[in-house]
């Protein structure tokens, strides 16, 4: 019976880094058809590093496990290095929205870091199923409101 459940978990395993190097190998090749260059593809559970011949991406995400549409926590962090510097963004849900404009929304707030100090944030309010949705942009003061419909 020991032999049997080790012979499970090697196999299991065998899959798993398996498909995951199936996915890898799909993401560069499509990277790669799209940009016309090369792409080496890493992930593990919680980051992904992916590079080009244009740069370097780092994409960190925490918090999305449990499969809810709008987590209240959860985050994605990304670092871009190319040839100007370094860009900083991050995405953090916030949760959903409880009444008015953007009742029954989810609200996620962006926020970027350019490789010369600028900032960005950008607040977004969307469906579950990401066809309706808004986002805002205060830019030195002054709000500016988008709305999409698919």
């Amino acid at each position: 019976m020991k032999k049997m459940l080790l012979l499970f978990v090697l196999v299991l395993a065998v899959f798993l880094v398996g498909c995951k190097t199936i996915v890898e190998e799909a993401m560069e090749q499509q990277i790669e058809a799209e940009s016309g260059g090369n792409a080496d593809v890493d992930f593990d559970d919680g980051s992904m590093h992916i590079e080009t011949d244009e740069g370097e991406v780092d994409i960190e995400y925490s918090g999305t496990n449990n499969g809810e549409w709008c987590q209240e926590g959860a985050e994605w962090k990304m670092t871009a290095n190319t040839d100007e510097g370094a860009t900083n963004a991050q995405w953090m849900i916030e949760g959903l929205i409880n009444s008015g404009e953007y009742f029954g929304l989810c609200h996620v707030v962006y926020t970027a870091e350019g490789p010369e100090g600028e900032e960005a944030r950008m607040d977004y309010y969307f469906s579950e199923d990401g066809e309706t949705g808004y986002f805002e942009m205060n830019i030195d003061g002054q709000v500016f409101k988008q709305e999409w419909n698919r």
